[in-house]
């Protein structure tokens, strides 16, 4: 049984006018089956945008209708083309710190890429006043730059750095497209079998993969405008669009002679495929004007060349100079002197320039006479392209619960997933920690913070990379990377390893005081910040280290306030004594690491006299002790007087903590009786009915001025 050939139907829905073909493949070639051309009664689309879906959808079920007539097929699927004008192409640079030490991956690479189509999108967005980052389907990208460390490389793969970039071309077609192309076709009860862009579907027919290595120029003159498409080094790179086209010299023709859009139409194309010295048209006021081609001609050259120099700007412009050649196509291609005119703007040979026919597609055997001409070129390409698979059709699949049918560009990966789904590029990569840096009794020290982790992509359940391919109703998750934690360390973490001494034949630690930007702190688990200052000193004087310690045992230092001749002095004195070998220490005294100390106790208790003697303070002099009214009273003879706490003691008084000693100097003299009387509490104001102080001395009458011996016994009375 013979092998049924494959067919394919293919729509190109131009703003002049809807071309439907039947194309069938055999082993070896590509047949024709049927063509049906009808063009638009009025002007419902405009420069390849479908403005009126109703008429657009009724010529469209023209031209299936009287298809599926001739070919006795009943057709339910379709391939069509987007107007290359609609697709805008966004530069895009961007960069990513790396932390220099670990190999560029794959991945590394992919989410850089993906960094800048989003940088794209977002530009894109902002140029065309969108909230929405879905309004636009990114239907491919070209990397023309890498760089590794701000220097241009080939390839960042397996290289190590600490910063990589590069620059990009990113490519849009805008979501609307797509949408009032899929309304006509269901209006129309056709399913979408396969998109195209329009420049994409000529150049696959016209220009085979072996001619891309060749830097050309194809353009595909329409109605509304000039797609235009450059191939470099075995592809496509670049597209691009002039808003100028056929339309521009038919309104040249109306306006020069006074016709309507449609009878202007008609003039020009008897301009182009008539060779007639003279032609002949009726103006809208009813007037027949009968004029030689060539005069009409050069009334139109003005358009022309307005046209071929707005194609070679564009041309120069994504090109960044002349190509090696230039291919014409389309309609508008067949209008005189346009080849000229372009040859002459892009300073090359005349023969570099040239319009290319339909025949001029080997694949295509069977072409009828009378559809060989360049219009016919792009509704072929777009059933070539189908056939090849070269198309950008829909596959369905999930990202994280969300449906999305993504644009199909050949072979779909996890990447172009998660761009569609506008998952940003910051969480594919989690940022290294920043890192905590203190200064340190002067110097810094740094905290590196912890790297981040990657993000994990899993296609139905298995963990993948991005460049995954994808397949038909896949479900992807995706799981954010995770920043890295911030450097941190405490007090303790800067602290040196302790030394130590032997005290009593224990080991005692040497511990630490610290200052946290000038304050001094007791607990060592205190978070730094970044930027703080920090002073560690090790205590080694001893007074310190025993309150450090808190050593007891009944081992206690006394501390007292002195004050002599007007001046203050303040001592300290232990109950014990530290010995070092055969050395006595003193508390002030420092010690130094492995020492080996011994503390012994020396007394109990401390009396005036032994600091007065430890100190060398000056004896006490003579005192002269009396009875007032019963009571003993003691008085300095002159010499050294010893007050503690504001009162006079003698030498063996017990001293306390914190004791305030006044040591006075009194002069030398004779006491008498009036001397007690600053000693003693005695109210010198007689009580009511009393006039007279009776003083008596041993039981006998005494005046103030009777002399004074140790002993004596002093009565004070009021009569």
């Amino acid at each position: 049984m013979k092998k049924k050939n494959k067919q394919i139907f293919a729509l190109d829905i131009g703003t002049r006018s809807v071309i439907g073909l039947l194309l069938e493949k055999s082993e070896e070639n590509y047949y024709l089956k049927e063509i049906v051309i009808h063009e638009h009664a009025n002007r419902a689309m405009f420069d390849g945008q479908i403005h009126n879906i109703p008429e657009v959808g009724s010529l469209v079920k023209k031209v299936k209708k009287e298809l599926e007539e001739k070919t006795k097929t009943k057709l339910k699927k379709v391939a069509v083309a987007a107007a290359g004008r609609d697709l805008i192409t966004v530069k895009s640079t961007v960069s990513q710190e790396l932390n220099g030490y670990e190999l560029i991956k794959e991945d590394d690479i992919l989410n850089l890429e993906l960094k800048a189509a989003q940088e794209a999108q977002k530009t894109l967005i902002e140029k065309f006043g969108t909230k929405d980052i879905n309004s636009y389907y990114c239907v491919g990208y070209s990397v023309t730059k890498y760089f590794l460390d701000e220097s241009e490389i080939v390839n960042l793969l397996n290289q190590k750095g600490n910063k990589i970039g590069l620059e990009m071309v990113v490519a849009f077609l805008p979501k609307v497209v797509i949408e009032s192309l899929q309304t006509v076709l269901t209006e129309c009860k056709l399913e979408l079998a396969s998109i195209t862009l329009e420049p994409i579907a000529a150049i696959n027919a016209i220009l085979p993969p072996t001619m891309r290595k060749l830097n050309l120029a194809l353009v595909d003159v329409g109605a509304g405008t000039s797609d235009i498409a450059i191939s470099k080094d075995g592809s496509v790179v670049a597209y691009g669009m002039v808003p100028l086209a056929g339309d521009e010299i038919t309104e040249a023709l109306c306006e020069k002679y006074l016709l309507d859009f449609n009878d202007g139409e008609i003039l020009k194309r008897n301009i182009e495929g008539n060779e007639e010295e003279y032609l002949e048209f009726t103006d809208i006021l009813g007037f027949v004007q009968n004029i030689k081609r060539s005069e009409i001609i050069d009334n139109i050259s003005f358009a022309v060349k307005n046209l071929a120099q707005e194609i070679a700007r564009k041309i120069i412009d994504l090109n960044s100079k002349s190509p090696q050649g230039v291919i014409l196509i389309g309609g508008g291609s067949r209008t005189p002197l346009l080849a000229q005119y372009l040859a002459e703007f892009l300073g090359l040979p005349q023969q570099r320039v040239a319009s290319q026919k339909a025949s001029s597609i080997r694949e295509i055997v069977n072409l009828p006479e009378n559809y060989q001409g360049p219009e016919i070129i792009t509704p072929l390409g777009i059933a070539l392209t189908s056939f090849k698979f070269v198309n950008l059709g829909f596959i369905p699949v999930q990202v994280n619960g969300y449906h999305l049918n993504l644009l199909n560009l050949g072979e779909n990966t996890v990447f172009d997933a998660l761009l569609a789904a506008g998952i940003d590029a910051n969480k594919l990569y989690g940022k290294p920690g920043l890192a905590l840096t203190v200064e340190v009794n002067g110097k810094l020290k740094s905290f590196p913070g912890t790297l981040g982790t990657r993000a994990k992509v899993k296609v139905n359940g298995i963990e993948v990379s991005l460049d995954t391919p994808l397949k038909p109703k896949d479900k992807v998750e995706f799981f954010p990377a995770k920043d890295g934690i911030n450097g941190k360390a405490k007090i303790k973490d800067l602290l040196p390893e302790p030394n130590f001494i032997k005290v009593n034949g224990k080991n005692k630690e040497l511990p630490y005081r610290v200052l946290l930007d000038g304050k001094e702190i007791t607990s060592f688990d205190v978070e730094l910040k970044d930027n703080s200052k920090i002073y560690i000193q090790e205590i080694t004087q001893i007074a310190e280290l025993l309150d450090n310690w808190k050593i007891k045992d009944d081992l206690k230092i006394i501390n007292l306030k002195i004050f002599k001749n007007g001046q203050l002095k303040k001592i300290s004195f232990p109950n014990f004594q530290i010995i070092r070998g055969e050395k006595i220490l003193e508390l002030h005294e420092q010690v130094k690491p492995n020492d080996n100390i011994t503390i012994q106790k020396i007394r109990e208790d401390f009396t005036l006299n032994y600091v007065v003697e430890k100190l060398g303070l000056a004896k006490e002099s003579n005192y002269l002790t009396v009875k007032v009214n019963g009571e003993s009273i003691k008085m300095s003879l002159g010499g050294v007087e010893f007050k503690v706490n504001g009162k006079v003691v003698d030498l063996n008084y017990l001293l306390q903590d914190n004791d305030e000693i006044q040591i006075n100097l009194i002069p030398a003299k004779e006491p008498i009786l009036v001397d007690i009387f600053p000693e003693i509490d005695f109210n010198l104001t007689p009580p009511l009915g009393k006039t007279s102080l009776k003083i008596l001395k041993n039981n006998q009458p005494a005046e103030y001025t009777s002399p004074l011996q140790e002993g004596d016994e002093i009565t004070l009375l009021w009569e």
